[in-house]
């Protein structure tokens, strides 16, 4: 009988949750190797005392069962392994044939841990951003022709309490702050960063899983966004290329250069409609934006003529465009708009 502890972290430094694991094993006679596969969050990385954290093995680990007593295997020369096999046999890349074994997965199949998955994939039609839906998944590494830049995924889910309807982002910062999305995974969509890795059908799709999830429900899509949310102060900077130019500009600081807001869409998009647009104290954040009492009358005037029917706009943030709503006060100008693929097949406004 194999006993060992494992441990996590919290948030504090040097607080531990020990975990023991207890499992049977068989043994030959004579020589036996004993290998463990772990996985890893990470390891500590600030606080007093770091040089003293160490890795590896923590508390006792031992053979029990034994006539003459247990068995510690600290005691042992063990020795340390970074990766996977299947890695350095890149098993993830297309023509792998002979490399691995692969054998075809039941739809009843039990999720397993430490599992390798392999599929082909044809693209949607249509020319918006790919992403891979792994919600049904845990934690692992993507593979999409051969290429990493999918990376990890980690779909662990936030605490079911905490979220607030209402969020105020002033003041300090604690972690329990305009918490949102209580109850669902962190994240589940994987973008592939660039399309000209895949092809128009049968693109490999390879998922190395860590704690156990269900393939079958893995899809690809297209993900275009369709709404997009700007909020720009008066305090905030000037744009970085006005820093870079001073030529054009002059000696450019915060206070003779005025802040812009700068409104795009993705791909084929353009800015059909303003869902909401003012200029003052306006409340709340993306889809949830409200008007105060301090607010602009032409707020949606002025956003909509610089914005619609163009891919990507730009408006300055300043009583001299709006107007003064309320003296003696720092104006934020809030934008909602709304992003639709443009009929004049690829020609846009700028």
């Amino acid at each position: 009988m194999l006993s060992v502890p494992f441990g996590s972290q919290g948030s504090a430094i040097g607080t531990w949750t020990w975990v023991k694991v207890v499992q049977p094993i068989q043994l030959q006679k004579g020589y036996n190797d004993l290998v463990l596969v772990s996985q890893t969050v990470g390891l500590q990385n600030y606080g007093a005392h770091l040089e003293r954290d160490g890795a590896g093995f923590r508390g006792e680990m031992k053979l029990t069962g034994f006539k003459n007593g247990d068995l510690n295997l600290l005691d042992i020369l063990w020795t340390y392994q970074v990766g996977l096999k299947g890695e350095c046999l890149k098993i993830y890349a297309p023509g792998d044939t002979g490399k691995a074994e692969w054998v075809d997965l039941s739809l009843d199949a039990i999720p397993s841990t430490f599992t390798w998955y392999k599929t082909y994939f044809d693209v949607p039609a249509g020319d918006d951003p790919v992403a891979l839906d792994l919600g049904s998944m845990g934690k692992g590494q993507a593979w999409v022709n051969g290429h990493h830049h999918i990376g990890r995924y980690w779909t662990i889910a936030a605490a079911k309490e905490g979220c607030k309807s209402s969020c105020d982002c002033g003041g300090a910062y604690h972690s329990d702050k305009c918490t949102t999305n209580c109850g669902n995974p962190c994240q589940i969509w994987y973008h592939v960063p660039i399309r000209s890795w895949l092809q128009v059908s049968n693109d490999l799709l390879v998922v190395f899983e860590e704690t156990g999830g269900n393939p079958f429900e893995i899809s690809v899509k297209l993900r275009a966004t369709r709404v997009i949310c700007a909020q720009v102060s008066e305090s905030h900077y000037p744009p970085p290329h006005k820093w870079l130019r001073q030529e054009l500009y002059g000696n450019v600081s915060s206070d003779n250069v005025t802040p812009e807001m700068n409104l795009r869409c993705e791909g084929e998009h353009i800015i059909t409609s303003t869902e909401f647009s003012s200029y003052g104290t306006p409340q709340g954040s993306c889809q949830n934006f409200s008007q105060d009492s301090c607010h602009a009358p032409n707020s949606l005037s002025v956003v909509s003529k610089a914005c619609q029917g163009r891919k990507e706009c730009n408006i300055k943030v300043s009583n001299a465009v709006f107007g003064d709503p309320w003296r003696g006060i720092i104006k934020t100008l809030a934008v909602e708009a709304k992003c639709t693929r443009s009929s004049n097949n690829g020609s846009f406004q700028y």
